[in-house]
């Protein structure tokens, strides 16, 4: 239940499993809310503190008790997988699949295969010009000049 709001249908009426979960939730957080300012406040005194615990064990042995009488009545027995799949408001997957990662390479530049020239280390811009310097110059048809060009992709040719 990602939304704390409440949830509702198509025609406009709320969802009882969203009320259900939310006010079960509500309850929830105003019991632990209970439970932190006891301690807070028997913090301080040591027979208090002890006096709390000894409360929250009679009350912890009642609701086990009272538990064992009802799970004893419906025929179930009462997990702790149950207690936690009740609290958080959803089940236990029964199957899990977790793919591997995909395999990425943290150095170097793309893919390395061999024989493609992607093997190759990247070059500085003057090696690139000494390159292109030592390369014969063409005639394009297009503009009628020596370069490095011809009419398949010339400067002035308009796209």
């Amino acid at each position: 239940m990602a939304c704390k709001k409440p949830i509702f249908d198509l025609e406009g009426n709320e969802l009882e499993q969203c009320v259900q979960v939310v006010d079960r939730k509500r309850l929830l957080n105003d019991l632990w809310s209970e439970i932190h300012s006891c301690v807070s406040l028997a913090q301080g005194n040591e027979l208090t503190l002890s006096a709390l615990v000894d409360n929250l064990r009679s009350l912890s042995f009642d609701l086990e008790s009272q538990s064992s009488i009802v799970d004893g009545l419906s025929g179930s027995v009462s997990s702790k997988a149950q207690d936690i799949e009740l609290l958080i408001g959803a089940s236990v997957p029964t199957e899990i699949l977790i793919k591997p990662p995909k395999v990425s390479k943290n150095k170097g530049t793309g893919v390395h295969v061999q024989g493609s020239g992607s093997d190759e280390r990247l070059k500085s811009d003057k090696e690139k010009a000494v390159e292109q310097s030592k390369k014969k110059k063409r005639l394009c048809k297009g503009c009628k000049k020596l370069g490095y060009h011809d009419i398949r992709n010339c400067p002035e040719k308009e796209k």
